[in-house]
């Protein structure tokens, strides 16, 4: 029979659903030997006789039909059935060069070279070839040597196949192919999510982010101090609240140099901090102490006579209620320095008072003749008892 171009696709495919048996399946293109079959489940290539049985082709269509035990049963969603055509290229008939020839087995054979035309035609159609209007170059494939373990790749100039990247520096192109996928998916609506669309909302801080990402990748290398600080949330909450005086010890922060310059002078006063406090409260009178500070270096330099009145108080105090006959002997301090000069003299007068208070009685009365005469008389006086003979 003639074969009809119009039903010459070498190549039917069958969809089995999930949980389906199916046994037969139909071979609508013409075949004419059964080893002309390829028969795929789900992509793999079944063998004639062992899996499935053909039945009808010399020149028409058929019908392949599984095997005791190889029914096709759909798979989890479904499974495929693909049948193609792959005729041997050869020559079965031989005409004679002259007198009658048999016109059926040469229109079977021109029915075979039409067949063998569309197997071909259906393997260019599924290879990698180029468009009628594209500029014609060499699609040889580069030598085995050099394309063993490399991807296939199209020079940047000239566009003709060359040995691409090692296969081994592309494979990780296959680990996010799934990403890829999803996210194809997530653009085209398949997979129910607001990804894409919670990213276009926040569109303007990414690029507020992207113009300081220098700064993203310096945070980034200071992970350490940004956990340290986060473990340290408490004090910072702390530090938040007292603010103002942080601001404030910000404005003296070189007295706080200074001091940190002291700290073991510090630390000292810490451990008196309650005298501290009792001084904190008489600070005026520190003040007042503070301009006078040359008087107080002086009574510092004159602690030792200070003790010493301080041992005598008593008298100190009893001198006090006479300041003014203090005032008075320091008036007549010079006669008090003659006086003193004359200490053995009126040490001995001191002892002969009774005789001068006697004579003092008597120096115009009695017997005496004179003031001439009152050292001897006042001698016989002192020395005599009988003072009527006197």
């Amino acid at each position: 029979m003639t074969i009809s171009l119009s039903d010459n696709d070498p190549r039917v495919s069958y969809t089995v659903g999930q949980g389906v048996t199916q046994t037969s399946f139909a071979v609508p293109f013409e075949f004419f030997d059964n080893d002309d079959l390829n028969v795929y489940v789900d992509g793999t290539l079944k063998t004639l006789t062992t899996h499935y049985t053909v039945s009808g082709g010399d020149g028409s269509t058929g019908t392949i039909t599984t095997t005791s035990g190889n029914s096709v049963v759909g798979a989890s969603g479904g499974s495929t059935v693909v049948i193609t055509r792959s005729i041997d290229l050869d020559r079965t008939t031989d005409f004679p060069s002259s007198g009658p020839f048999n016109i059926a087995s040469l229109n079977t054979e021109l029915d075979r070279f039409i067949a063998i035309t569309a197997d071909i035609q259906d393997d260019v159609n599924r290879s990698l070839k180029l468009v009628d209007f594209d500029s014609a170059v060499d699609t040889q494939m580069p030598l085995l040597a050099a394309r063993k373990g490399t991807v296939l790749g199209f020079n940047a100039s000239t566009g003709v196949p060359e040995a691409g990247p090692n296969i081994s520096d592309v494979q990780s192109l296959a680990a996010v192919t799934a990403d890829i996928a999803a996210l194809a998916d997530i653009e085209d609506g398949t997979v129910a999510t607001d990804a894409i669309s919670g990213l276009a909302a926040i569109k303007a801080n990414v690029t507020t982010v992207a113009g300081i990402s220098s700064n993203v990748t310096t945070v980034a290398g200071n992970t350490t101090n940004i956990n340290t600080v986060a473990g340290n949330n408490s004090n910072i909450t702390t530090v938040a609240g007292i603010s103002a005086n942080v601001t404030s010890v910000a404005g003296v922060s070189a007295n706080v140099t200074t001091v940190a310059g002291i700290s073991s002078n510090v630390t000292t006063v810490s451990g008196i901090s309650s005298n501290v406090t009792s001084v904190a409260n008489i600070s005026s009178d520190v003040t007042t102490v503070s301009g006078i500070s040359a008087n107080v270096t002086s009574v510092a330099n004159d602690a030792t006579d200070i003790g010493t009145v301080a041992t005598n108080i008593a008298s100190v105090n009893t001198v006090g209620t006479i300041s003014a006959d203090v005032n008075a002997v320091a008036a007549i301090s010079s006669n008090v320095t003659a006086v003193a000069n004359d200490a053995t003299d009126i040490g001995n007068v001191a002892g002969s008072l009774a005789s001068i208070n006697l004579v003092a009685s008597n120096i115009n009365g009695g017997t005496l003749t004179g003031i001439q005469d009152f050292g001897s008389v006042a001698n016989t006086v002192a020395s005599s008892t009988d003072y009527g003979s006197v």
